[in-house]
């Protein structure tokens, strides 16, 4: 079997080396299902959780909290407008308000999932605000809401069409008589196919199919037969009188589409460089599914491999990743208006990635100066929690509060330290990390033994447990999903 999560008092978490991979890697896991691996399933599957949220996932079955992600039952929380969505066509206020907008649905929405694959489409069909006009990104983004679960080809063949890409790749000017290939190149290199899999032919002649599409005067997409080229094309080995959708099909058809969805899955859900056996074994569910991209990611968070040793903080945070699952660990109701501010800072704005190949991701994420942005992100969110800073009310942070984390378990700084620790990171230190935090509470050195903790004194416990809570927050390995 597949090595399982250690649980030990010690655990060595982080990237685990690859082994053999096992014949059974893709079957559905039947191993215990506790607080770890419910942690583990809501980091990758959506934002992080509250110690609440974490809780009532871990107290059902693996399978129930699964579906739970994949097919929820009731309808999503109301979502917020900033300050209104006529704002998104002011061009002063527009990108915030936009950002804003879309953060905040990560927050306080009881879909995550469905958040999470519209970030990983977000990064895949990567579409920016520096070229696009920003209510077309918005609504790119409730495309991928929308659809991003659903069947590939349906979603392909929507993004075909969607104002934002036609403004992004230029499709919206791509005419018989000026045939125009940005859109043509891409869909099959970043988008089904990957580089090397496709001819300088087939980008041709798969141009000349996507003619006809641009946008009417209200910006919506407009097929427009007389600048069509209704010719014979030749695309990847097929020969007809293709349009758009027969484009759509031609490559969703190719055998070496599956391995590549496969791959972008399984590196966004599990970890870096899967093996080809791992692929391999991805594609042919994706095939056997009908591209059905919700049946897809489900095998893959019921897997023995996505509960594996190697799997389990194996992937670094992504900037969105870590500020949005922090604001859900500390129980924040609202997005901090300088949010996008802070993430591009952190290197990923939303709404603008970096260009059409999205952002590199993985080890590319944290860097020195990304590193400090992070913590500057952390220290500055647990300051803000506190009463009376630069004479503003404190963000409402219910985890974050000292008072009652005094009211749970005294003040003591052994049981302190250990409600942070499983609060924050489910336990994941080691005993050096332990000690490093009882020293800090206590105002000693990691090296004074702390078998008979000292109480607090009561003019600074306020001050410690937060210092020691945004210690505990950009630990190492809370970088890590």
């Amino acid at each position: 079997m597949v090595p399982k999560i250690d649980t030990s008092t010690d655990p060595q978490v982080g990237y685990r080396p690859a082994g053999t991979l096992d014949a059974d890697a893709l079957q559905p896991y039947t191993g215990a299902f506790g607080v770890r691996h419910a942690a583990h399933l809501l980091r990758r599957a959506g934002f992080g959780g509250s110690p609440d949220d974490i809780a009532r996932f871990a107290s059902v079955s693996m399978e129930s909290a699964v579906a739970a992600l994949l097919h929820p039952s009731t309808p999503d929380v109301p979502l917020t407008d900033f300050p209104g969505q006529s704002a998104l066509f002011d061009p002063k206020r527009s990108r915030a308000t936009a950002q804003l907008w879309w953060l905040d649905r990560m927050l306080r929405t009881n879909r995550p999932l469905v958040e999470k694959m519209t970030l990983f489409w977000h990064g895949h069909f990567a579409t920016s605000i520096q070229k696009v006009p920003v209510q077309y990104m918005v609504g790119q983004i409730d495309l991928f809401r929308n659809q991003g679960l659903g069947r590939f080809p349906a979603l392909l063949g929507a993004v075909t069409r969607d104002p934002a890409m036609l403004i992004w790749l230029d499709n919206r000017y791509n005419a018989k008589a000026h045939p125009n290939e940005n859109y043509a190149r891409e869909v099959m290199e970043l988008f089904a196919l990957g580089l090397g899999n496709y001819t300088e032919d087939d980008v041709k002649e798969a141009a000349r199919a996507l003619t006809g599409w641009t946008l009417d005067r209200n910006g919506a997409a407009l097929f427009v037969p007389a600048r069509h080229d209704d010719g014979i094309k030749t695309v990847l080995g097929r020969t007809g009188n293709f349009g758009a959708d027969d484009i759509v099909a031609t490559i969703v058809s190719q055998p070496v589409h599956q391995r590549f969805i496969a791959h972008k899955l399984l590196e966004f859900f599990v970890y870096s460089d899967p093996e080809p056996e791992l692929i391999e074994q991805a594609a042919r569910v994706y095939a056997l599914s009908g591209f059905d991209v919700a049946k897809t990611v489900g095998a893959i968070l019921r897997s023995n491999v996505f509960y594996s040793s190697r799997a389990y903080r194996a992937l670094p945070k992504s900037p969105i990743e870590l500020a949005i699952g922090t604001l859900r660990c500390l129980g924040v109701a609202a997005i901090p208006p300088n949010l996008p501010y802070q993430l591009a800072r952190m290197g990923q704005e939303p709404l603008n990635p970096p260009s059409v190949k999205g952002w590199d991701g993985g080890p590319t994420w944290i860097n020195t100066s990304t590193l400090l942005a992070r913590f500057n992100f952390v220290n500055g969110l647990v300051a803000q929690t506190a009463p009376g800073k630069n004479g503003q009310p404190a963000v409402s942070a219910p985890n974050a509060d000292p008072d009652a984390l005094v009211g749970r378990v005294g003040m003591d700084p052994v049981k302190v330290a250990a409600a942070l620790v499983s609060g924050v990171v489910q336990d994941d230190v080691t005993s050096a990390v332990r000690a490093t935090l009882i020293a800090y509470l206590e105002n000693t050195t990691p090296s004074v033994s702390v078998q008979s903790p000292l109480p607090f004194g009561p003019e600074n416990y306020q001050e410690k447990i937060r210092g020691a809570l945004a210690l505990t927050l950009n630990l190492p390995v809370n970088q890590l999903a």
